[in-house]
Order: structure tokens, then C-alpha cells, then sequence
């Protein structure tokens, strides 16, 4: 059995689907091919001593028996040394997804592209930190019911490796080329070489952790402690002395987690050679104070889940996330999960916190911060937020500097003054404008008054015609809305002057050409469904990327494509 090509299966499909290992064989997989809220399609993977020279045995569930019938799979049938198992799920999931909807499912690239073994990896034992991905069986679904589904025993077949004879832990496959169930004289080397104690203590190692020998003393070892699906710690000790307290050798991401593990190690700070405990318990003891790493990964995914991150290769627990906004512009803030179920903490660029403009710690999901029931993503969700309502206010205000000169905006009110001068015919006005801006802007609707009305109270029919446009346009308020698409109607009712913009670009002078968008000499464009207007140039922009109106998202006829 090639435990390496397995080991490598098993990565490939916990990376795509929820699989794990049945009774801790790595050689028996369980998992769903494909959820839906009200169906889990189950699937069993065995591997035999054979593999991967022969295929995989798939065992099929009864919603996947019932919803497909009689059925083959070609990744299957035409199975091959280099083929990845993985493809084989790809195509059972697509499978389910074309019954489900009643026609052919048109299967995405990426479920396409076959996984080939790396041969450059070594089979050797690795005495670096690499990292192994095993599938976690503390992460084991609650409704799996393993007497429902074969096992090696019960088909006659033996699938898995040794089996502890205690509750199964997360482990994977045991390098070491001899089994040792008990201490016995032949199990081990001469007596003269290595004591019984030595011997005894590797028998209780084997027993729940895979480990590799690093030289010539059988107690000089590489230990493989692995916590989630993605985390595998590799720990070298030498209990050559046993009952000395050994030597160990931590990996630095295992201390940065830890701290010193000499002192926060209660079978080491407290090592007692004349009652000395067993390796295995220093094992034991660090994976303990290390699971909280499996709700450190569960938080991260959720992250992932929502926001485009880059994983830290080197840290357990930090997450890069890219925030984009207005212009697509791009932020990124550093988040490190270690401190959970207490707040994360989070590095923001100085551009990053002005823009926010207050402290994460007054963010209130940060304030109102429960353990066990908060969320880090949350707190990303509202500096999104912050990101997402300042950069469009600040994208708001340089468009109306663009067409009016005097604006003054105070963020800490978020109250913006502008004044408005129009020429009539029989004199000239000023209006002086106050606009105030909810927190939930643009989900809400600014507030606005005339500062200066009383001037204008002889003039009865301005004073409607303003009343109109605020109530015209705050009726048809969306958050695509823009404050310029106002102070434009009010200029076209008051004014008799156009100052339309561009839907896309916001601008009443087109970028590419720089004509106007209104006028004799217009570059000019209407959606003919929302009346929306673009510069020419902005809306074959808009045509080439998307295909569609940037405002109301509805193809135009074919004649207005290019």
C-alpha cells in the first residue's frame, strides 16, 4: 500500500469536499459528494492494499442509489496509477447536480483539471516542519452512523492500518516500517542497545501517533502531532535517557502558539525523574492545549467564506484580507484569530484607519464582544462597511467639487454645505444647501435643507420647484443614488441648466473625448430601458465588460451592443 499516495488522496479531497477518515483509517474515507439543505449524498472511499495500481471501491448511499440509478462513472472505468480520485468525486457530484435539474450540467473548468501526484516528494521521513493534511476525526459529522455503512471488517477485506485499541484520535498513517503492539524483546532492538523503559515508551507511541526514527537511537524520533484537517505539527524528541526528561525539539510555529513549551507543559515544567511520566503524556498534554486551533481554522473559513484572504504560511493563526470599495480600490488589514473566543486582533495601514476614521475597539460588534457567540468576520463586516460608506462619500464629494466650488464637509457631523449660484432671468441666486448624512448612508436617505429660505420666500414658485426635486428624488432613493443626481434636477428646474452626469463615470465632461454629456456637441448615450444616461465612450466601456446597463442591469438590443 503507497501510505504517501493515499495520504496525498486524502488532502486533494478534503480541500474540495467535507471527507473524513472512518475509525481513523486514512485508507476509509466518508464524506458527501454533494449537499443540498434538505439532502446529504454520502459516499465511502476504500483504498486496498492494491491502490492506486487499482482503483478505488466507491460505496454509494441510498439517496445517491435512488436519484441515479444504474450508473458509471468514465474517471472510473478508465482508472489509471496517475488518475486522482478526486475527479472521480468531481464527476459523481456533477452528475447529481444534472439529475437535480433535469438537463446537463455544463461542468466547470476547474472540476476538470486532473490533480497528478507530485513525484518530487519524497517517501522518505521528513525531519523539516512540513505540513500534512489528514482528515480530522474529532470534525466527524453527528449524524454519520458508521453501522450503517461497510467497513473492512464486515466485507472481508482488510482496508485499514493498525487500529488503536482506545477512542480513535486525529492521526495519520505510521511511517514506521515495524508494529509494535507490546513491548517484547523481538519487537525492538538488543537489550544491550536500547532499555525497556525506551522500548515501552515507543509501544505507547505507536499506539496513538505516527512517528519516524531520525538516526541510528531508537528513541531519537520525529513525532507527527496533527490537530485539523490542515495543521500537522512534526516534534523531534530523544528520550534516549528515559526517565531524564527529554530533549525536544519544538517547531517555532508550535511556540508561537504555546510560548515556551518547557514551562507551559505541565509534564515537563513539573518532570520528575523518579516518577516520570510517559512521553506519550507530553504528547497528549500539547495536543490538548493546541485543539483550540480547530475553532481558530472554523472562524477563518468563515472569513474566507466572504472575503478574499492570503493565508500567512508561517503563522497558524493570521489572515491577510483584501477589502476593495469605490474605483476598486484596495485596503488590507491583518487579522490574528490566536486570542479566540476573546476579540481578535487586527493591523490596520495608517490610509486604512483614516479612512474608518474611528479605533477598531469602538467598533460596536468589538464593544458588545461576546466569547463563544461573536464572531471575527463580524467585525470585518463592519469595517467593511465603514470602508465601503466613507470611500463613497469621499467619491460623492469629489464629484460635486468637480461642479460646485463651494463645499465644505465636517466628517466628524458628517454634514455637508454646499452652495449652489444659478443665473435667472431676472437675477442671480444663491442657495445655500446643508445636507446631513445618516450612519446608514447610502442605505438611508440624506437630509436636506435650504439655509438661507427666508430669502427666497417671495419667490413662491422656487420654493416648490425645490420641494418638488427633494420629493422626486428621495421617493425613487436606491443606494445607487447619487447627491449629483439632485443638485442636478434642482439645476434643470430652477436653473434651466443641465448638469447631467455620467452614470458610470459621474462626470458631465466625458474622460476619453471631453465633451460634454449634453449639448449640441454631446457624447451621449441612453439605456433604453432606465433612461439612464452615459457618455458614449462610458457606456461602450460598460458593453465590452459587462453586456449589460451598469445601472439597472438589463441587456440593451442588439443594435446598442457595440
Amino acid at each position: 500500500m503507497d501510505k504517501q499516495r493515499i495520504l496525498k488522496e486524502a488532502q486533494r479531497i478534503a480541500a474540495k469536499f467535507s471527507f473524513w477518515m472512518v475509525s481513523g483509517n486514512i485508507a476509509h474515507l466518508y464524506g458527501y459528494a454533494y449537499e443540498t439543505p434538505e439532502v446529504k449524498y454520502e459516499l465511502e472511499i476504500k483504498m486496498d492494499e492494491d491502490f492506486p495500481n487499482s482503483p478505488p471501491q466507491l460505496v454509494y448511499r441510498d439517496e445517491i442509489k435512488e436519484l441515479l440509478g444504474e450508473f458509471k462513472l468514465s474517471n472510473l472505468e478508465k482508472w489509471t496509477a496517475d488518475s486522482a480520485i478526486v475527479d472521480i468525486i468531481h464527476e459523481l457530484k456533477a452528475r447529481i447536480q444534472e439529475a437535480l435539474s433535469g438537463g446537463p450540467r455544463i461542468i466547470e473548468e476547474q472540476d476538470l483539471v486532473p490533480i497528478m501526484v507530485d513525484d518530487s516528494i519524497s517517501t522518505e521521513p521528513s525531519t523539516s516542519s512540513e505540513e500534512y493534511i489528514t482528515p480530522d476525526l474529532n470534525a466527524y459529522p453527528d449524524d454519520y452512523q458508521t453501522n450503517d455503512y461497510y467497513t473492512p471488517s464486515s466485507s472481508g477485506e482488510d482496508y485499514s492500518y493498525e487500529e488503536p485499541p482506545q477512542t480513535p484520535k486525529p492521526q495519520i498513517f505510521q511511517p514506521a516500517t515495524e508494529e509494535i503492539s507490546e513491548p517484547s524483546d523481538t519487537s525492538f532492538a538488543e537489550p544491550d542497545e536500547t532499555s525497556l523503559a525506551v522500548n515501552t515508551e515507543l509501544g505507547l507511541i505507536q499506539q496513538e501517533y505516527a512517528y519516524d526514527q531520525r538516526g541510528q537511537k531508537k528513541a531519537d524520533i520525529n513525532i507527527y502531532i496533527t490537530i485539523t484537517l490542515t495543521k500537522t505539527f512534526v516534534v523531534q524528541i530523544d528520550f534516549t535517557n528515559y526517565p531524564e526528561k527529554p530533549k525536544i525539539s519544538f517547531p517555532d510555529e508550535m511556540k508561537s502558539l504555546l510560548g515556551d513549551p518547557y514551562q507551559a507543559l505541565d509534564t515537563l515544567k513539573k518532570w520528575n525523574p523518579k516518577k516520570a511520566p510517559h512521553i506519550v503524556d507530553i504528547l497528549r498534554e500539547t495536543e490538548t492545549k493546541l485543539f483550540f486551533i480547530k475553532d481558530i481554522e472554523a472562524e477563518a473559513k468563515k472569513i474566507l467564506g466572504e472575503y478574499q484572504c492570503d493565508i500567512i504560511p508561517s503563522s497558524a493563526t493570521q489572515l491577510k484580507v483584501h477589502l476593495l470599495t469605490y474605483g476598486f480600490k484596495e485596503y488590507l488589514l491583518d487579522i490574528d484569530l490566536g486570542s479566540y473566543p476573546k476579540p481578535p486582533s487586527f493591523n490596520l495601514t495608517p490610509e486604512l484607519q483614516q479612512i474608518i476614521q474611528v479605533p477598531i475597539t469602538e467598533l460596536n460588534i468589538y464593544k458588545n464582544w461576546k466569547e463563544k457567540e461573536s464572531e471575527p468576520v463580524e467585525i470585518i463586516r463592519e469595517i467593511s462597511w465603514l470602508v465601503d460608506k466613507n470611500s463613497r462619500i469621499n467619491f460623492e464629494i469629489e464629484l460635486l467639487k468637480a461642479n460646485y466650488k463651494d463645499i465644505k464637509y465636517d466628517p466628524s457631523t458628517q454634514t455637508l454645505r454646499l452652495d449652489m449660484k444659478g443665473k435667472m432671468k431676472t437675477q442671480d441666486l444663491t442657495f445655500e444647501f446643508q445636507i446631513n448624512l445618516p450612519r446608514e448612508y447610502p442605505m438611508k436617505v440624506p437630509e436636506i435643507k435650504v439655509l438661507n429660505e427666508f430669502d427666497i420666500d417671495f419667490h413662491e414658485k422656487i420654493k416648490n420647484d425645490l420641494q418638488a426635486s427633494f420629493k422626486d428624488f428621495f421617493n425613487e432613493w436606491t443606494p445607487f443614488s447619487y447627491m449629483i443626481d439632485l443638485f442636478n434636477v434642482i439645476s434643470e428646474k430652477i436653473f434651466e441648466v443641465s448638469v447631467v452626469s455620467c452614470v458610470i463615470c459621474h462626470k458631465i465632461d466625458c474622460v476619453t473625448c471631453g465633451k460634454k454629456i449634453a449639448g449640441a456637441e454631446s457624447c451621449h448615450v441612453e439605456c433604453p430601458y432606465c433612461e439612464r444616461s452615459y457618455h458614449k465612450h462610458c457606456w461602450e466601456q460598460t458593453i465590452k465588460s459587462f453586456g449589460k446597463c451598469g445601472f439597472c442591469l438589463k441587456t440593451p438590443p442588439p443594435s446598442m451592443l457595440y
